[in-house]
């Protein structure tokens, strides 16, 4: 299977997962919202929030992947509507798109192919295999955000 494949189909189910988890870290606010100055008390907003939940994915896909150095490259955009809480009260609705070059192990070294296998949990999979994600660069991009 050649690397685009692997990456663009059987590794497809895994990467959106790992990045729209990403995105779902309230650690993530500040960075996502940087720029954006019309929010009123964003600083303290932010401070404040405990949760964020995915509301709606749009376009995701590789842009580009290669191995180097025993590390499989891949540079990952997608599209998403994230809903921001505290004390589980809406605060902010999201919209952008986060573009992320992430780094794992190459096929040399980890069996990627495995997420192709229908008999194998996909939950279990991403379980065992997260953490072996790295987030090289995170950039959010045509960020929009208002008060619910």
């Amino acid at each position: 299977m050649c690397l685009e494949d692997l990456v663009e189909e059987t590794l497809e189910e895994f990467l959106l997962e790992c990045v729209g988890n990403k995105v779902e870290e309230v650690s993530q606010l500040p960075a996502m919202l940087d720029g954006i100055e019309y929010l009123m008390d964003k600083e303290q907003l932010i401070a404040e929030t405990d949760a964020c939940e995915m509301l709606e994915v749009g376009d995701s896909d590789a842009l580009h992947c290669y191995e180097e150095d025993g590390k499989l490259h891949v540079i990952y955009t997608l599209d998403y509507i994230l809903q921001t809480f505290v004390d589980s009260e809406f605060i902010w609705r999201i919209q952008g798109t986060i573009k992320a070059e992430l780094s794992m192990p190459d096929t040399n070294t980890v069996d990627w192919t495995e997420f192709a296998d229908e008999d194998k949990s996909f939950e279990e999979l991403y379980d065992k295999y997260k953490d072996l994600v790295n987030f090289d660069r995170i950039d959010y991009l045509f960020v929009e955000a208002g008060i619910i």
